[in-house]
């Protein structure tokens, strides 16, 4: 089933238990994204007939019985035509940060195929050269009773030294594939065998996942893993899709853990991902730094004292030297003629507090490219200049696209900088 980010509500005929499990679902993924509002509204119609809309997120899930595939509004088949899970793959994988995959071949996207057999496929053809190359391996620390001491001591087993019985309790490792990385990679496995349509692949995930029969499959800390690209450079994709669904994905491992299968994301947060790391590498090549950073908002009197009350957190910050040059915050949601005016107000007063000449409001759209208008505020107080920047999605519909965005991006941000500077000269 296909739904449109914020599209029209399109008719599905379910059981009343299937309503009960997609208005639970939408709940727990509510809570999960720290959403606003409920990322998929059922309306009942009668007759078994329902209507269901998706707000706020795209990607792809499995409720029951049901696989529901939800793309972005600005990068779907109405807009983009036949490319849309491509161009929806690549702006995923770059807002995650993920290098590997954003270099991928549109050719591996089939029309037919749902995003989540796309990742299952990335996934099979990253594994199949473990065969040859093998898995990482690893120490894991052993308490056990042996006839001889290798290792070290137990110091919680002294008390069983005696009576003697030929066995001592120590300590000893022992070399296994049982190690973080890959019991990431078997609970990815899993994780995809909840979602996939296709029974070849699903035959497939199986068969990998027998490989690994002493893996433990659940995951560890983000912080447990220790990978060295240039060792396993084979797995490399397998684990970022591993760590992109596992990005925050469980509402708890405790008994009772509350599995959500399949992924979503936040929209506004995957386009303030994704805007962020343009401004970044733009940064970057021009020699300065872009990073989110804290600012005090307000401050409280308290005679002579001045204490900090309030600070902010713009999108993206641009500096040197410790000093901000440029401010951008991004909103994802249709510019209309002119931004509304609580945008308009708010990136006054990020650009007020942090003392910089230009700032920007970016916007997605479904085009290529970037588009600007310059505004010039009213009044004697900085900033002088707002930039309304609309980014093109549709420029992630290849990778040749994606660097001449970039490109795009650097020229742009450089001019950005550069405008007040050649305006405070004028004055």
């Amino acid at each position: 089933m296909e739904l449109i980010e914020y599209g029209p509500e399109v008719i599905i005929e379910i059981t009343p238990y299937d309503y009960e499990l997609i208005t639970r679902s939408s709940d727990a993924w509510r809570q999960r994204l720290k959403l606003k509002m409920e990322p998929l509204i059922i309306k009942p119609l009668g007759f078994n007939k329902y209507g269901l809309q998706a707000r706020g997120v795209a990607g792809f899930i499995k409720i029951g019985n049901i696989p529901i595939e939800i793309s972005p509004k600005f990068l779907n088949r109405e807009i983009a035509g036949t490319n849309w899970r491509s161009s929806m793959w690549r702006f995923l994988a770059y807002g995650y940060g993920i290098e590997t995959i954003s270099e991928s071949s549109g050719a591996i996207f089939n029309e037919d195929e749902g995003i989540a057999d796309i990742l299952a496929d990335i996934f099979l053809t990253s594994m199949k050269n473990t065969n040859v190359l093998g898995y990482p391996l690893g120490y894991k620390t052993s308490h056990i009773d042996s006839s001889f001491v290798s290792g070290k001591l137990d110091p919680q087993r002294y008390s069983k030294i005696l009576p003697v019985t030929g066995k001592i309790g120590i300590i000893t490792t022992k070399l296994t594939q049982d190690i973080p990385v890959n019991r990431m990679l078997k609970w990815a496995c899993n994780e995809l065998l909840k979602i996939v349509e296709s029974p070849i692949r699903r035959k497939m995930l199986h068969h990998w996942k027998n490989e690994l029969p002493h893996v433990s499959s659940i995951p560890p800390r983000i912080e447990q893993i220790n990978f060295s690209k240039l060792q396993y450079p084979h797995i490399v994709q397998a684990l970022e899709i591993a760590m992109l669904l596992f990005d925050d994905k469980k509402i708890g491992y405790k008994n009772g853990e509350r599995s959500l299968p399949g992924f979503l994301w936040d929209s506004d947060n995957l386009f303030e991902r994704a805007t962020r790391r343009l401004i970044s590498e733009a940064s970057r090549n021009l020699g300065i730094n872009s990073t989110k950073r804290s600012h005090p908002l307000s401050e409280i009197i308290e005679g002579d004292s001045r204490l900090p009350s309030m600070i902010t957190i713009p999108d993206i910050d641009v500096w040197s030297n410790n000093k901000s040059l440029f401010i951008a915050d991004s909103k994802y949601k249709n510019l209309g003629k002119n931004p509304l005016n609580s945008d308009f107000y708010q990136i006054l007063a990020v650009g007020r507090v942090c003392k910089v000449d230009t700032v920007a409001l970016l916007y997605p759209s479904s085009s290529i490219g970037l588009t600007t208008q310059i505004y010039k505020p009213c009044g004697n107080s900085l900033p002088k200049t707002v930039f309304v920047t609309t980014i093109g999605l549709g420029s992630f519909s290849s990778q040749l696209q994606i660097n001449l965005l970039r490109t795009k991006v650097t020229k742009w941000l450089s001019e950005a900088i550069n405008f007040s500077e050649q305006q405070n000269l004028v004055l």
